[in-house]
């Protein structure tokens, strides 16, 4: 990010309307990509925006607000991806959210992200259990990197904290 991007973000002030809200979170979304867990992180914010909720600046929305002006403005350590490596795919899901990094090896042997994916579920969504909201991460993130993970010849690792979904990470043979 350019110098001057950066400087503006960082001596952005704090919101004191819905409006300003939204402005920022605009901006953010650009970066979204880039910031783990960024639904998450933009929660607090994103609920100041919903039609009816009297605007509120709190301890909880301003660390909210620094927290994102933090992690869209510090030097990235993506790397781009190398379709001859192997990709790992790791996704987690929370009450209100789901994330997945993209990542691979490195040239020092650890692993370096690549991309993240963060999304807030939807009311239905957040009604699921907790094997369906782990799956619907998987299955967004396959999606999401769909046009680059499709081709590989290197089998896509998919890692999860679910115990329940262990198998489906296992190779089998349908008949």
């Amino acid at each position: 990010m350019e110098k001057v991007k950066v400087k503006a973000i960082l001596e952005w002030r704090a919101p004191t309307t819905v409006k300003q809200v939204q402005a920022f979170l605009g901006l953010a979304g650009f970066y979204r990509r880039w910031v783990e867990n960024f639904s998450d992180k933009a929660k607090p914010l994103t609920e100041l925006t919903k039609k009816g909720t009297k605007f509120q600046w709190t301890d909880k929305e301003e660390k909210a607000f620094l927290s994102i002006k933090e992690a869209i403005t510090k030097e990235p350590v993506l790397i781009h991806p190398d379709p001859e490596k192997p990709y790992i795919l790791e996704t987690d899901a929370s009450g209100v959210a789901l994330g997945a990094v993209l990542s691979q090896k490195g040239e020092d042997g650890r692993l370096h992200p690549i991309a993240y994916l963060s999304q807030s579920f939807t009311p239905p969504q957040k009604n699921y259990n907790t094997y369906n909201k782990e799956l619907l991460a998987i299955v967004q993130a396959l999606e999401h990197w769909r046009l680059m993970l499709e081709g590989t010849k290197i089998p896509v690792m998919v890692y999860t904290d679910h115990r329940n979904l262990q198998y489906w990470q296992e190779a089998k043979i349908w008949n």
